[in-house]
């Protein structure tokens, strides 16, 4: 099967090329229903060991108090650099049969200075906080991808307004992050964080609805993809949560 995006019909329809397309187009791949739930299955799969693989060694990290740095002495901005390079460089890849393997790799990769980068703080991470944290992002991710795969259309957010919400956030967020940057008063993180929670909350629905096939195209075969997407906003919301919890302690503790 062409790893190409393709459109599904609910029956085991042949793919092949639509009569009278002009050849410059690409393939059009009709996919049945069991191959889509199949392509569904590994994508949801293959992100829950992705969040795995990176929640075990912060867990471990933060229960006993270990301080990475001491042994490691590189600054944690380092590993949170090369991976978004790494993510830069496979969202501008296109996953085929022939390119497989290096986009698992590079999804491996920028899990690995994911993980590593996050491993940096866990010291300073009550463990509880940290397990409340990931039960509660995961819990929230897994609600928002059931509300995108199975709510109507007409309770979904459209294209446009998702992009608009994403662009409002966006550049809000990086507002947000300049001025705590600058004057280093915790509620713009707090802010910061509030921000990119209301951002995922409108994109992982319309990442459900790309990934089960209810929009007008498919990521067939791009599993490598799909589940990095989802191990992103696993991590993210991780990330704000500890922000709410650290904002919480400190207005306890003032």
């Amino acid at each position: 099967m062409n790893n190409q995006n393709a459109r599904w019909a609910p029956y085991g329809l042949q793919g092949g090329r639509v009569e009278g397309q002009p050849a410059e187009e690409p393939e059009i791949i009709v996919i049945s229903g069991r191959d889509l739930r199949a392509f569904i299955f590994r994508v949801y799969v293959s992100s829950l060991l992705l969040c795995v693989v990176s929640s075990i060694p912060w867990i471990i990290l933060s229960a006993l108090v270990v301080d990475v740095y001491e042994d490691i002495p590189v600054p944690p901005f380092v590993w949170l650099l090369l991976a978004f390079i790494i993510l830069t460089i496979l969202s501008c890849v296109r996953q085929t049969p022939a390119t497989t393997l290096f986009c698992w790799g590079m999804v491996v990769a920028s899990l690995f200075f994911i993980t590593l980068y996050g491993a940096y703080y866990m010291h300073l991470v009550n463990v509880w906080v940290l397990l409340v944290s990931m039960i509660a992002s995961g819990a929230l991710l897994f609600l928002l991808h059931l509300y995108g795969a199975r709510s109507p259309e007409v309770l979904l957010p459209n294209l446009l307004c998702t992009c608009c919400v994403f662009l409002l956030a966006t550049i809000t967020m990086i507002v947000l992050i300049i001025l705590f940057l600058v004057i280093r008063d915790l509620r713009y993180m707090l802010a910061f964080a509030i921000v990119f929670v209301i951002l995922i909350v409108f994109m992982a629905p319309f990442q459900a609805r790309y990934i089960c096939g209810r929009l007008r195209q498919v990521p067939y075969g791009e599993t490598a993809s799909c589940a990095n997407g989802i191990y992103l906003h696993f991590v993210f919301l991780i990330g704000s949560m500890l922000v709410f919890a650290l904002y919480f302690d400190y207005v306890n503790n003032e």
